[in-house]
């Protein structure tokens, strides 16, 4: 996976989750959100595709996602709502997921460049929001791991 930096993690979250897309916003930052999903996620995203129907394909293409998951790349856009619709969703009409664990870590993301190790302090700032919200973590890991395991050709 590639590593890049947390706080341009927290932008693309803003842009993502949010709706509001930026023209300064760098064109690297989509690789970010999609590097944080942990491997747990990406096992729930996969026994979900193990599981579904044979005729998914069709329910797929009547699901529409509630918010653009890339603000620039309609390619990404096409590709998470075809074959990750219902997790994007998921997260977008849980509060625990948007609202909470997501307003949480762009709160990271603010937090003060003082010294020492800013990027350890974010670190932490985002554990402390996965323990806090559980609940939330895993809905936005789930739809983070899908369109990192089903469109990572298409979203990079």
């Amino acid at each position: 996976m590639r590593h890049v930096p947390v706080v341009l993690l927290m932008v693309l979250l803003v842009v993502l989750l949010s709706g509001c897309a930026s023209s300064a916003e760098p064109a690297t930052t989509g690789d970010a959100a999609r590097d944080i999903a942990p491997d747990v996620a990406l096992d729930v995203a996969l026994e979900a595709q193990d599981d579904a129907p044979s005729d998914a394909s069709a329910d797929a293409a009547s699901c529409t996602l509630k918010k653009p998951y890339s603000s620039k790349d309609a390619t990404c856009n096409a590709c998470a709502e075809a074959k990750c619709c219902a997790e994007v969703n998921g997260c977008l009409a849980d509060p625990r997921c948007d609202d909470h664990y997501v307003n949480c870590i762009l709160a990271c993301a603010l937090l003060p460049p003082d010294a020492g190790d800013a990027g350890a302090a974010v670190d932490a700032c985002v554990a402390d929001c996965g323990a806090a919200h559980p609940q939330g973590k895993a809905a936005y890991d789930t739809a983070i791991g899908c369109v990192d395991t089903r469109c990572g050709g298409d979203c990079e």
